[in-house]
């Protein structure tokens, strides 16, 4: 899957309460298999990415964007350190 080996989230402030903050990272460029999964599976293939960065992911969604396929993955999480 091509998804980044980290993630930089600009809304990600010090000091900030763990689990309080939902962020959001746009995934662009996942293969089109995605598209065949459920949504259980596109949740639990995107947490195991996450999850070395100490994140939690809370939601998986298609959404439009200007590529080649015409959409990517709108990813939301929270910090769980």
């Amino acid at each position: 899957m091509a998804l980044p080996e980290t993630h930089q989230c600009s809304t990600c402030s010090d000091g900030a309460a763990q689990d309080t903050v939902l962020h959001q990272d746009l995934v662009v460029g996942a293969p089109l298999s995605m598209e065949d999964l459920t949504d259980a599976q596109r949740l639990d293939r995107f947490a195991r990415k996450y999850a070395h960065d100490g994140c939690e992911v809370r939601e998986v969604r298609r959404v439009p964007h200007d590529n080649l396929s015409g959409y990517a993955w709108a990813v939301s999480f929270t910090e769980t350190a």
